[in-house]
């Protein structure tokens, strides 16, 4: 065997031990970076796991942050639904009410209004006033009192003096009439200075006396009429 040859093997064997121990070299890396990229992964992905784990339950507790409103919000609407069907039972209320003001109303004012002569032709004109009534001497219960020289006789004509506003000792009373109704009269008259023709209706008010309700100019003597139409009977 040669020198050279000697050699030429000894460079071979070098050579492969040399890439051997990098290959070996290589390997390890390779396993470690494996091994480290495992690691990474294992408690990487746990962290991951736990931190979404821990957000769930923020999650959780939202949802029943906003199923804890949801009722907030449903009792709300239920009482907005009562307060409107509240307001819905108090309107029938309202307007029975309304209704019961305008009854009222019209009971009040067909009492103190008198009624119109079914002849509208007899007045000549109608004497505008708000009159008080005639401060009454009489006790409760009140009667009528048709006679001459009675209390109540001379309160009336006394009513009937002050809503025309001519002296009682001018005027001639000469019909006084209630109708049945038991607080309200009727009473004509004539003014004896000009000759002119009065109705003048009266109402009693408790314990204050009769008040003038209206009081009209008429063209001719109706009470005279009357008078004498009562007599004939």
């Amino acid at each position: 065997m040669s020198y050279d040859s000697f050699g030429s093997r000894s460079d071979r064997y070098q050579k492969r031990r040399k890439n051997t121990k990098m290959i070996n070299t290589l390997i390890v890396i390779a396993i470690l970076l494996i091994a480290f990229l495992i690691g990474m992964y294992v408690f990487g992905g746990d962290d991951g796991e736990e931190q979404g784990q821990t957000d769930t339950p923020n999650a959780e507790s939202q949802d029943n942050t906003n199923e804890d409103e949801s009722p907030n919000e449903n009792n709300e609407e239920d009482l907005n639904e009562e307060e409107e069907n509240m307001d819905q039972d108090e309107s029938p209320q309202s307007d029975d009410n309304t209704d019961t003001e305008e009854t009222n109303e019209d009971e009040t004012n067909n009492e103190e209004e008198p009624t119109e002569p079914e002849n509208s032709e007899e007045v000549q004109e109608v004497i505008d006033g708000e009159w008080a009534p005639y401060p009454t001497e009489q006790e409760e219960p009140h009667t009528i009192e048709f006679s001459d020289g009675s209390q109540d006789r001379t309160e009336m004509e006394m009513a009937i003096s002050e809503a025309i506003d001519i002296p009682r000792d001018n005027l001639i009373y000469w019909w006084l009439e209630s109708g049945g109704v038991p607080d309200r009269i009727i009473g004509y008259v004539e003014d004896t200075t000009n000759q002119e023709y009065y109705r003048v209706y009266l109402r009693w008010i408790t314990n204050e006396g009769w008040q003038p309700q209206r009081a009209e100019v008429l063209y001719e003597n109706l009470g005279k009429q009357k008078l004498e139409e009562n007599s004939q009977d």
